[in-house]
């Protein structure tokens, strides 16, 4: 969430309060207070009703962070994907180095990558090769042609389906809420725009809602980098 929607959750905070003081004289004829909660309610929800509310902030938290575990996920299995590729192509280059056939085929794999996409490539590349060469050599017991088919084709379908269907979700929830927040922030300056004409300086209300409702949004300040510490002629901190 930005620092402008969060700025607008707590000016509506402050705008209902104000709202119900002055509700004995004068309602905003668009929302009551209490829609004006109910609507503030569909973003930060509510867990003093039964059922509770679970407002949209929840909702594009869990998104967000199905999209981490998502993506965590993908990363740790294409470590060991890439692992894998490693430890069979080196022990293959190894074990076939005085066969100049079986060297004519892993010449040219590797496997130092370091992106997604040439992982994969890097894999299937040396899946392909070890299906050539000795389908049934396994160098270590855990790494078999069958399984690192299937962690390949985990990495390179599976996965990356999951990973961007949380991306699709998260995108998507983040931005409903940041268009309710929107529309809380106008709700927020139409009502008070009204309100400082019904409730002119000097009067209680008026005084009262000029006061506590925030009408500015500050963005935070960028922090200043600690200044480096004076140094002697020699180049030392003293």
């Amino acid at each position: 969430m930005t620092g402008e929607s969060r700025f607008s959750i707590g000016r509506a905070t402050s705008t209902i309060s104000a709202a119900k003081q002055v509700a004995a004289k004068w309602t905003w004829p668009e929302k009551t207070p209490a829609e004006m909660q109910t609507q503030l309610e569909t973003i930060t929800g509510n867990n003093t009703v039964s059922p509770p509310v679970v407002g949209q902030e929840e909702i594009a938290d869990q998104a967000h962070r199905a999209y981490d575990r998502a993506h965590g996920t993908w990363l740790t299995q294409l470590r060991d994907l890439h692992d894998r590729t490693v430890q069979g192509l080196n022990m293959a280059k190894n074990k076939f180095r005085n066969d100049p056939g079986s060297l004519a085929v892993l010449r040219g794999l590797h496997a130092s990558s370091n992106t997604p996409e040439k992982v994969l490539a890097d894999a299937l590349a040396w899946e392909s090769a070890w299906n050539q060469l000795a389908p049934t050599w396994n160098p270590t017991p855990a790494n078999t042609l069958a399984a690192f088919k299937t962690l390949r084709k985990q990495c390179a379908e599976d996965l990356q389906t999951a990973l961007k269907d949380a991306e699709s979700a998260n995108r998507e929830e983040a931005a409903k809420l940041e268009q309710m927040c929107s529309d809380l922030e106008d709700v927020n300056v139409a009502w008070y725009s009204d309100a400082t004409r019904i409730f002119s300086i000097g009067t209680p209300e008026g005084d009262m809602i000029r006061s506590t409702v925030p009408t500015t949004y500050t963005p935070p300040q960028p922090k200043t980098p600690p200044a480096p510490a004076p140094t002697t002629a020699t180049g030392r901190t003293p």
